[in-house]
């Protein structure tokens, strides 16, 4: 990596609806404040560039933090989460998890008719090096998704090999920072 610094944030409280694509929910009324409130943190105050991944759930946790600054956010479906449309609506907490888990942990295989951990992996990794090539010296802000943060996060720490584990610590919001390809804030 090189100068810039990224700030990963998952984004915020998603309203489950089984009558639409995963990957177009949106923010709960929760989500939404929360959003707005994690935009006040001194820590974005000097973001200089904004992306969100292409779901609406990431645009919308960005979004108030774009409106605090006065910047466009660039969406972008590479930085979307582990591709989930395909596959059945999973209605509880427990079978999403146990889905998850088989996802990140056996990486080149498919579950549920979902992307491959590894696939959903080299696209982000992809997307962020070359974020990472195009900008100098630049403060940016990711908007996107547990699986894929917690999988880039784990790949630069070289702990893909607790990944789940590392998944399981998240809640909506958190953030991690990395700057010159060194984690100085962990996701997990």
């Amino acid at each position: 990596m090189s100068n810039n610094t990224f700030i990963f944030l998952r984004h915020a409280e998603t309203k489950v609806d089984s009558n639409i694509k995963i990957s177009h929910w949106i923010l709960t009324k929760k989500g939404k404040n929360d959003a707005f409130n994690i935009s006040k943190l001194k820590l974005f105050d000097d973001v200089d560039i904004i992306i969100s991944s292409n779901e609406d759930k990431a645009y919308q946790t960005a979004y108030p933090l774009s409106e605090k600054l006065h910047k466009e956010i660039i969406r972008d479906e590479n930085l979307n989460e582990i591709i989930r449309d395909h596959g059945r609506f999973i209605k509880n907490k427990e079978e999403y998890l146990k889905n998850m888990k088989l996802c990140v942990e056996n990486r080149n295989q498919r579950f549920n008719n979902w992307e491959t951990g590894n696939h959903a992996l080299e696209r982000f990794s992809k997307r962020i090096e070359e974020i990472d090539s195009k900008y100098s010296n630049k403060k940016i802000l990711i908007a996107a998704h547990g699986g894929v943060i917690n999988l880039y996060f784990a790949k630069i720490l070289g702990e893909l090999d607790k990944i789940f584990e590392r998944m399981l610590t998240n809640t909506f919001c958190d953030y991690g920072i990395i700057q010159n390809g060194k984690v100085l804030k962990d996701i997990a």
